[in-house]
């Protein structure tokens, strides 16, 4: 190979990868996720999936009750989604002890295979509630003292039908703060990607529907079954023209439990892997562009150009680092930044088993078995 065509080759992957980087600035620098500001607080429920969360239902429902004081007739509505473990009994004491509690109890899987697994969770205690604004987390989640607030405050807009937000790793450890990172970059990209005009993805675990927009929609039961139903909602919601806001405000984010082992954590990126294969051909051009950086590594290491070796490894490590240190700082993160560099090279590493989890098609995710 000659110099000029190495070089060539070189830059063209330099340039994709800085095309990928320019596009999520662009978007994170869009005002799209602005929170804004409301009148009267609306009446609002907060529905909870929760399948054998005993030892964390009780923490989060804390969180939430303290998130929904002053709020007039606001309401939770917890859905024991075929535990095995005493998760009933836990949610039924709580609601013995507060009556904004109710609690759900769904026995049976549903023949509907749209609402399999969580989806089904969803759509059964979004049936039930009785407010225009429902808000979304998970068992293992606790929210901010303002989530309600923040949440909320978009729907001022009669447009907006769906409002995203961030979640982070409640940290304790290296193996913590590297997924709250990646937490943190997922976010941040999703996010740049929705301003851009370009649904990406969200997390489940904190979002809020206009319910009529829901229910205009058909839910989850006229949403193809999906293992990220909270993609294929973002996307449901956007194809109905309905406008979706992605807040980066620190009081409209939730905290999450790391996976604590590495096969967990590889059980929730095969989860994650597959149903991403929804995206299409945008799943096809991220894959492409950060297969250009290792690519273009791998070439440059075998033919000494190690001043592409600098630049290739400086657009991902220094461009996505950038990236995710705007969010940090804009969810007053700052003692996560030194950590940011040091783990993106570690998920740089783990980025490279993603291709192979694409090859199993069953997805084992709480107890249950999907395809």
């Amino acid at each position: 190979m000659s110099d000029v065509s190495l070089h060539v080759i070189l830059a063209c992957a330099s340039g994709i990868y800085a095309l990928r980087l320019v596009f999520f600035l662009v978007g994170q620098a869009r005002s799209g996720g602005v929170r804004s500001s409301v009148g009267p607080k609306p009446t609002v429920s907060v529905v909870i999936p929760a399948r054998n969360e005993e030892a964390t239902i009780s923490r989060c429902i804390a969180s939430v009750l303290a998130a929904i004081d002053g709020v007039q007739a606001a309401e939770i509505i917890i859905v024991n989604d075929r535990s095995t473990d005493a998760t009933g009994a836990v949610i039924d004491s709580l609601a013995a002890a507060d009556n904004r509690i109710r609690p759900l109890h769904r026995k049976e899987v549903s023949v509907d295979r749209n609402l399999q697994g969580k989806p089904g969770a969803l759509q059964y205690g979004i049936d039930h509630t009785s407010s225009e604004i429902i808000l979304l987390t998970d068992a293992d989640c606790t929210v901010d003292a303002e989530w309600v607030d923040a949440m909320s405050a978009p729907f001022a807009d009669p447009s907006i039908g769906m409002v995203c937000g961030f979640t982070t790793i409640r940290r304790g450890g290296a193996f913590a703060t590297i997924q709250d990172v990646e937490w943190l970059y997922t976010h941040t990209m999703a996010r740049a990607g929705l301003n851009n005009g370009t649904p990406l993805g969200c997390f489940g675990n904190n979002m809020a529907l206009r319910r009529s927009a829901m229910m205009e929609i058909g839910g989850y039961r006229s949403i193809p079954f999906s293992l990220t139903e909270d993609l294929a909602l973002l996307q449901a919601m956007a194809a109905a023209g309905y406008g979706i806001r992605y807040l980066c405000d620190p009081h409209a984010t939730v905290e999450t439990l790391p996976c604590t082992t590495f096969a967990e954590y590889v059980k929730q990126k095969h989860r994650w892997v597959r149903g991403g294969i929804a995206l299409g051909w945008k799943a096809v051009a991220f894959v492409v562009s950060s297969a250009s950086v290792w690519l273009g590594i791998v070439l440059a290491i075998a033919t000494s150009a190690w001043i592409w070796v600098a630049v290739l490894a400086a657009l991902r490590i220094v461009g996505d680092g950038v990236l995710i240190a705007i969010s940090a700082l804009t969810l007053r993160k700052r003692d996560i930044l030194p950590a940011i560099g040091p783990s993106l090279l570690v998920l740089l590493g783990l980025e490279l088993i993603l291709p192979f989890l694409t090859l199993r098609r069953d997805v084992v995710w709480k107890g249950q078995t999907f395809r």
